[in-house]
């Protein structure tokens, strides 16, 4: 999909409500900067946005209302989304090839990154353990293990995959992840597919997954997946809920397969207070956090930015969502 080479004079920028009030000061300056004699729109509800205007620009999350705000529009050439992960409009009614789709890749790289590596240590230095005595009082020591040395797999060698592979390099870790176009990346040992990913299973420590939710990335990690671990391995899941199977990972930490388990996001959220998941001391549960930043928004717009500059000295988009790929 192509931008027709008129410039851009009017962004709509659409935010749930109790969202906007923080986020209209910095989105006004930037883009202001960005963009001489703009018109910046802003709407928190399907009401708001103005009945048939014409468009340049529209910036929004993957909101529930994003169909009925753009059916309001005469016309738009262009959607950035203020997320990196798109799954969600996949499902939501509205034509996917009448405007150029952009996201904000990159905006997760530290964050998450940073989320994994603290995921690591977690169960390497026994930080779970030691809390528990603490709140007790006792006094127990025990030898620690290192991360020096270890492998870690990472599947989805994205922004995300590689800022991790970045820090992990500094903990002398070999570094192993899968790419679905093959190439080489700095700071990884060995570059896979996610098909040839299996015969470096037997040899990971700490397996991250990172991937997107895709018709073919859902429930990747079953059973079958995980039985080719070596024994004792850690799984960190940043992924999307559905990528990772929750039962099955029950079942590798049951038969010892699998030493923990950092557990950010699930296939039903928020994770029900029935879930197994929640009662186990191997299992470390955060509720969808690892991507949250103060810097989220100034680094989503900032990949607005990239992918205008590139619009407006006639290179190609930094960040297009790919529709057969589905993210």
């Amino acid at each position: 999909m192509s931008l027709s080479p008129e410039p851009i004079r009017r962004v709509l920028y659409l935010q749930k409500t109790e969202v906007l009030a923080q986020q209209q000061a910095l989105v006004t300056r930037t883009l202001q900067l960005a963009l001489q004699d703009v018109e910046l729109l802003f709407a928190d509800r399907v009401e708001a946005v103005p009945m048939h205007a014409q468009i340049d620009v529209v910036i929004a999350p993957t909101l529930p209302w994003l169909p009925e705000a753009l059916a309001r529009l005469d016309g738009y050439r262009w959607i950035h989304f203020l997320s990196a992960g798109v799954e969600k409009i996949w499902e939501m009614d509205f034509d996917k090839t009448q405007a150029l789709m952009t996201k904000s890749s990159g905006v997760h790289g530290a964050p998450m990154s940073e989320y994994a590596i603290g995921a690591m240590l977690y169960f390497t230095k026994q930080f779970g353990r030691f809390h528990n005595q603490s709140k007790q009082a006792l006094w127990q020591r025990s030898w620690l293990d290192e991360l020096t040395g270890k492998q870690l797999t990472v599947l989805g060698l994205g922004h995300i995959g590689q800022s991790l592979a970045q820090r992990a390099k500094a903990f002398e870790m070999t570094v192993v992840g899968t790419l679905r176009n093959m190439r080489q990346v700095g700071q990884v040992d060995r570059v896979l597919s996610l098909k040839g990913i299996g015969n470096e299973l037997s040899g990971t420590d700490f397996l991250v997954c990172c991937l997107p939710l895709t018709k073919d990335t859902r429930a990747l990690v079953d059973d079958e997946f995980l039985s080719h671990l070596k024994p004792g391995a850690v799984l960190i899941d940043i992924s999307r809920g559905g990528v990772v199977k929750g039962d099955a990972v029950l079942r590798a930490l049951d038969t010892g397969l699998l030493k923990g388990a950092a557990l950010d996001v699930f296939e039903q959220q928020p994770l029900p207070p029935e879930s197994l998941l929640w009662k186990r001391e191997d299992v470390l549960i955060t509720p969808h956090v690892s991507g949250t930043t103060p810097h989220y928004l100034e680094r989503a717009l900032a990949v607005f930015v990239d992918n205008l500059q590139a619009f407006q000295q006639g290179k190609p988009f930094t960040s297009v969502v790919n529709i057969n790929a589905g993210y």
